[in-house]
């Protein structure tokens, strides 16, 4: 999307400069009442392989996040009752 194409640009504009990138990916569960469930967007999954794909080759370091996971954090350690943005 747009972000890999502007860490793209940045990569071509700056060769040595270290980029760190922080990739949060979409939840791949199905909805058990929890309010974590998939996308509306059926090709979600493909668009997150692509850009890690590009990221990849674009970034020195890329340092992905499970969505899931980060819910799960936010709502049994930290006990937030609804985490949103």
């Amino acid at each position: 999307g747009m972000g890999s194409y502007i860490l793209e640009k940045l990569n071509d504009h700056f060769p040595k400069k270290l980029i760190q990138t922080y990739s949060v990916f979409p939840n791949q569960s199905t909805d058990n009442g929890g309010g974590v469930g998939t996308s509306d967007v059926v090709v979600q999954p493909y668009n997150s392989i692509l850009s890690l794909k590009r990221l990849a080759l674009n970034a020195d370091c890329v340092v992905v996040l499970d969505n899931t996971a980060l819910n799960r954090i936010a709502t049994e350690r930290l006990r937030i009752t609804n985490p949103s943005v």
